[in-house]
């Protein structure tokens, strides 16, 4: 059975060219998933941003806000939706059931609120310091993935620090899984990615990434355009 490459869909991509982004993500993530077992795990985009500004605004706890956007993701999760074609929501409930089950040939779009909740504050800290990057990051170890794909609205430092990911990340991040930092409002370079296994980015990992079927040479950062 292949393992799933996990990509996490920044919520920032929605603030982007009015969805047309994401619609065309969402399309390359549906022609490619008959090929790849492809889990997607959401941003919070302004459903996160909304728990930050009422946060601040109430004095609300650190703890309090993590619980409400894990909820966030959840919703982001039901509007990317509407932009992968006939992808589907699957509530992660337990990571070996998930690998039990046989993936579909489509993108499955992840509910992990409640999966994530019941993580001990030991292994993802309650607080901010802990976003979507770091859940996806634990998800894929948790899920055995074979590569995390994270779509981003800019181009990172090729250093990988804050405020490009949350502080917590490179802690839940398994050390021999491939990464790759996409800029998500140019869709082709995931396609690229998919289909050859590399591509213009930033890539965390095994000094020479594989590609899917061959060696391909490692990109460091992005080129300018």
């Amino acid at each position: 059975m292949q393992k799933p490459i996990i990509i996490k869909l920044g919520g920032s991509l929605v603030y982007k060219e009015d969805g047309q982004a994401l619609k065309l993500l969402g399309n390359i993530l549906q022609s490619f998933s008959a090929k790849h077992p492809l889990v997607i795990v959401p941003g919070g985009g302004p459903f996160a941003d909304s728990v930050r500004d009422y946060g601040e605004r109430l004095n609300l706890s650190e703890p309090t806000c993590h619980f409400m956007a894990l909820l966030a993701m959840d919703q982001f999760a039901y509007l990317l939706q509407s932009f992968i074609p006939g992808s589907r929501l699957t509530t992660l409930a337990d990571p070996v059931s998930f690998h039990q089950s046989s993936f579909p040939s489509s993108p499955q779009i992840l509910l992990c609120s409640r999966y994530i909740s019941l993580v001990p504050p030991e292994d993802l800290p309650r607080s901010w310091s802990v976003t979507s990057d770091s859940i996806a990051a634990y998800l894929a170890k948790r899920l055995d993935a074979s590569l995390l794909v994270l779509l981003k609205s800019v181009d990172i430092d090729p250093e990988v620090k804050e405020p490009d990911v949350d502080a917590y990340f490179h802690e839940a991040l398994s050390p021999n899984l491939p990464v790759w930092f996409l800029n998500g409002l140019y869709p082709e370079r995931l396609a690229e990615l998919l289909e050859t296994g590399h591509t213009q980015g930033v890539y965390l990992g095994p000094k020479t990434p594989t590609s899917f079927g061959k060696k391909v040479p490692l990109v460091h950062s992005p080129v300018e355009e």
